[in-house]
């Protein structure tokens, strides 16, 4: 009996962890459709959220199926949450892909050009999607070395973005040209702070399947 529900719960892991990756793989489309203009790609990625956000419905239903059926004790009812929960943050973070797509999908007419602004969304979203990558990998491995250097790294998002506002408006001040465009750089990057800040959330229900504490690491 004991055995089964182990298999059980390694199924239930391994479902998170693949829930993980799409919406990483998602988060990596929509930057790159970003830079390269792909109204396809961004397409579909809002296409395949639905996909994303179903996967999440079914770990929600078997988390209680467990929970009804198997009566877990502490341990494996800490780990059940903690799937519950960090495959909640994994769909707001496929969400938030989705939200940079749909910014691509409405941007009209060529890129102004405005380098400065780019390359600070690129650096969020490459600080964003090396969080995501270091803690999918800590979950895959269940454990919480780093975790707490992986969340530090959200605040370097955080400035990038305070960073970014202060281009934004300069130049659309200097250039109202580009005020669509300025508008759609700073939807999507408030899309990457939020990615950032539901990893940091996932690091903080990493440290509590192992520590079987509650940790604040969003400041």
């Amino acid at each position: 009996m004991r055995e089964q529900f182990d298999n059980q719960l390694n199924e239930f892991y391994d479902k998170l962890v693949h829930l993980g990756n799409i919406a990483n793989e998602a988060f990596h489309k929509s930057i790159q459709s970003y830079n390269t203009l792909d109204k396809v790609l961004a397409e579909e990625v809002i296409d395949n959220d639905v996909n994303i956000n179903n996967l999440s419905v079914e770990i929600e239903a078997e988390a209680y199926r467990l929970i009804a059926l198997q009566a877990p004790v502490t341990d494996d009812l800490r780990k059940i949450f903690t799937i519950l929960l960090a495959s909640n943050d994994l769909e707001r973070i496929a969400d938030h892909a989705a939200a940079i797509a749909k910014s691509v999908k409405r941007a009209k007419g060529e890129d102004p050009g405005e380098e400065e602004m780019r390359e600070t969304l690129n650096q969020m979203a490459e600080l964003a999607q090396g969080m995501l990558a270091d803690i999918l990998q800590a979950f895959m491995n269940k454990s919480d070395e780093g975790v707490t250097e992986i969340a530090k790294r959200d605040d370097e998002v955080d400035a990038l973005l305070k960073q970014l506002f202060h281009q934004a408006a300069k130049g659309m001040r200097n250039n109202p040209d580009i005020v669509n465009y300025g508008i759609g750089y700073l939807n999507i990057g408030k899309s990457i702070e939020r990615i950032g800040d539901y990893t940091t959330n996932i690091c903080e229900r990493i440290l509590y399947l192992t520590t079987g504490k509650m940790h604040e690491l969003n400041d």
